[in-house]
């Protein structure tokens, strides 16, 4: 009988640590995402594609506000007239608020979209907008612009706000 009381101990302490183990883990894990450092806004891409063509873009320009910033690179997304563009946002972006400019070659179909934290983490733009005025030419998409503030680090490595915006050139 006391070698079956002495097993349920082991057992019982056993499964006591294991808990505390799971515990500590779990704590550990949400101190660490808590406090990691953001993604570097430099390094944060969007994700864009129509049909069988998809590319990921890193931001165009990045700078603080009222420093003049250098452009980057702007992509291009082959697409074809019936096309949708799918843009997917990644959390480091759409936690906040963040906009989507779509520019087309009618400037009477332009649009600018606002989005709040967590409204979205994708949108579809059609290639081929509606046509404006008496015109019976559908407007076609030229650019596609997201722009977000981002925290990151300045050059004296403190957190300093970000001015973001992320660009793809759009052909057929």
């Amino acid at each position: 009988m006391a070698k079956k009381k002495s097993s349920s101990l082991q057992l019982l302490a056993l499964i006591v640590v294991m808990v505390l183990v799971m515990v500590v883990g779990a704590y550990g894990i949400m101190t660490w995402q808590k406090n990691r450092p953001p993604t570097p806004p430099q390094e944060v891409a969007i994700t864009v594609s129509a049909g069988d063509e998809s590319l990921e873009a890193t931001p165009y320009l990045v700078c603080e506000p009222g420093v003049e910033c250098p452009e980057g690179e702007i992509p291009t997304l082959k697409v074809a007239s019936g096309d949708t563009v799918n843009v997917e946002i990644p959390e480091d972006i759409y936690d906040h608020d963040w906009t989507l400019l779509t520019i087309y070659d009618d400037p009477g179909a332009n649009d600018e979209q606002v989005h709040g934290p967590y409204d979205t983490d994708s949108v579809d733009i059609p290639v081929s907008a509606t046509p404006v005025g008496d015109s019976a030419e559908q407007p076609q998409l030229v650019v596609i612009e997201v722009s977000s503030i981002m925290i990151g680090l300045d050059d004296n490595n403190e957190e300093s706000p970000y001015l973001v915006t992320w660009s793809i050139a759009v052909e057929q």
